[in-house]
C-alpha cells in the first residue's frame, strides 16, 4: 500500500486560482544500501557482504555505461538512459561543446514496473503531528 496525506497548496495559474487540497505521498525515509543489502540476503542465498559487493559492482558498472553514453535495461525495473540537455543554436558550427549544459540519466521503468505501480493500492495516513515522539 502506498500512504499518503493531503495538503493545502497556494495555486496561482489556471482558471480557478486559490488554496487548493491535494493528494502527497508520504514518505517514509530512505533506503540506504546497507538496509538494501539486508533485504536482499534475507530474500537470497547470498551473505550480506556478497550482496554489498553486488550492489557496489552495479553502481560502477550503470556509472560507467551511462557515461559512456550505453542504455543499461534491467529486466525487472527498466531502463537507465543518459541523454545530454543542451543549447538549441543556429547553425553546426555552432553546436560544440559549449552548448552542451550538462549530461543526464532518466530511469524508464518498464511494462512490468509499470504494472505493479498500477495495481498498488493507496491508503489515507493521517499526519503525524509535527514534534510528536510516539514510544
Amino acid at each position: 500500500m502506498v500512504n499518503y496525506n493531503i495538503v493545502k497548496r497556494a495555486i496561482s495559474v489556471g482558471l480557478t486560482p486559490g488554496d487548493k487540497y491535494i493528494c502527497v505521498i508520504n514518505r517514509n525515509g530512505v533506503m540506504g544500501q546497507e538496509q538494501l543489502a539486508d533485504r536482499i540476503a534475507e530474500m537470497s542465498s547470498l551473505a550480506y557482504n556478497d550482496v554489498l559487493s553486488a550492489l557496489a559492482a552495479l553502481q560502477t558498472v550503470i556509472a560507467d555505461a551511462t557515461m559512456n553514453g550505453i542504455t543499461v535495461q534491467l529486466d525487472q525495473l527498466g531502463n537507465f538512459t543518459p541523454f545530454l540537455k543542451a543549447k538549441a543554436v543556429a547553425t553546426e558550427d555552432e553546436a560544440n561543446v559549449e552548448s552542451i549544459k550538462r549530461l543526464r540519466v532518466n530511469f524508464y521503468p518498464n511494462v512490468r514496473f509499470k504494472n505493479k505501480l498500477k495495481s498498488s493500492g493507496f491508503e489515507f495516513k493521517y499526519p503525524v503531528p509535527k514534534g510528536l515522539v510516539i514510544q
